[in-house]
């Protein structure tokens, strides 16, 4: 034994650090035992309730006898316990307390699905809460957990729409499901919205084979129809795919369509040689960049006078979109650079490629949709009620 002058502050450290993981041991043994003897004394009283009647006590309402206990295992928030399950005779006896093959706490389910919505394979999500609960929740427990959605989900894509949008976004995802000969590709066809007052919302989606015209057809009937009309609809912001834009001229024929001028870029520079493409595209970007609409046609006129006689095909890939390339210009200053592009909705959209990377590839269209559902109700949480900054701009 050391004596005290030899005793440092090393010793005097980690004797500490002991004492203190003894305290918390104890004092954690003695919650979990009083929650053990808080429940099975919840369960007592119940039974009591269904029987009518004390312990050996015979009285005309007794209802039915007891019948010892059984065993049973539950996990809480800070571990699994073992209980002990009231019996009564005749059987049927099913505790409104915990309910019947009920494994787990509502707590517990709910902390599982959002490790699981946040990122994690549903193998890794058993895995995270393991020194939390004290064992590993198996990927099929997690998965048949998630499924819990799927109520919520329903009633999401059946609300009723208020007509409260100023701008909207519509664009498509790509995913992979699993099928007995291989991958196939999904489309997921998604609205996003930016309302009267500035707020942004991922308003709804839906999970297809492709994107055709009849796929947005019925895609945006159902937002038309779900309250969706487009009454207070100023722009539409789309990239170039012919059969969403024959779908919008068909349900909000009355409202202008601004195409996206990164897609129409990108395309551009599929008509350039390789060495045109660099100072061809920044001479493009100064039509869009312009202060007004009337500086926006001279500029496209200059960049159209110079590559025409060099890639005629790339100056008539902005030619023939030329109106609805400078529609964003009737917006209000402000709003214009969100406007120009899907660029917002495609921000969303990496939200959700961020989620799906680690499942490389989904079971069926269902997983798809709970986990595309969980993004969006995340991405609308966080933007919450604020509105965006240009809509509180003043001028």
């Amino acid at each position: 034994m050391k004596e005290l002058t030899e005793v440092t502050l090393t010793d005097l450290w980690r004797e500490y650090n002991q004492s203190f993981r003894d305290f918390w041991e104890m004092q954690d043994t003695a919650v979990r035992e009083f929650r053990k003897l808080f429940i099975e004394e919840s369960f007592e009283a119940e039974r009591r309730e269904m029987l009518c009647s004390l312990p050996y006590e015979r009285t005309e309402e007794r209802k039915d006898y007891r019948n010892g206990y059984w065993k049973r295992w539950i996990t809480l928030k800070d571990g699994r316990i073992e209980i002990k399950m009231p019996r009564i005779r005749t059987g049927g006896y099913d505790s409104k307390i915990i309910p019947k093959y009920k494994q787990r706490m509502e707590e517990v389910d709910k902390a599982l699905m959002k490790v699981f919505l946040y990122g994690a394979s549903s193998r890794l999500t058993g895995e995270a809460l393991r020194p939390l609960l004290g064992e590993a929740v198996s990927a099929q427990t997690v998965s048949n957990i998630a499924k819990s959605l799927d109520e919520e989900l329903r009633k999401y894509h059946k609300r009723v729409i208020q007509d409260k949008y100023l701008y909207l976004f519509l664009d498509g995802i790509i995913l992979k499901t699993k099928t007995g000969l291989g991958t196939k590709k999904k489309a997921v066809l998604t609205a996003y919205g930016i309302t009267v007052q500035g707020r942004r919302e991922l308003i709804d989606f839906m999970v297809t084979s492709h994107e055709s015209e009849n796929k947005w057809l019925g895609f945006l009937h159902n937002l038309y129809n779900r309250g969706l009309t487009g009454q207070t609809l100023g722009l539409i912001i789309t990239d170039g795919n012919a059969g969403l834009c024959n779908a919008i001229d068909i349900v909000y024929p009355q409202v202008k369509r601004q195409r996206c001028w990164a897609h129409k870029l990108r395309n551009v520079a599929n008509y350039l040689k390789k060495k045109d493409i660099d100072v061809c595209i920044k001479e493009a970007r100064l039509i869009y960049k312009a202060e007004n609409r009337a500086e926006a046609l001279k500029a496209y006129k200059q960049w159209a006078e110079k590559w025409t006689s060099i890639s005629p095909k790339a100056v008539r890939c902005i030619q023939k979109d030329l109106q609805e390339l400078l529609n964003f210009y009737y917006c209000p200053k402000e709003i214009r650079i969100k406007v120009r592009t899907t660029n917002v909705i495609e921000r969303a959209f990496r939200e959700v490629r961020k989620r799906t990377r680690p499942m490389n590839c989904f079971n069926n269209t269902e997983s798809i949709e709970r986990i595309v559902y969980a993004v969006m109700s995340h991405l609308n949480d966080t933007w919450g009620r604020k509105p965006l900054k240009e809509f509180t701009h003043k001028s």
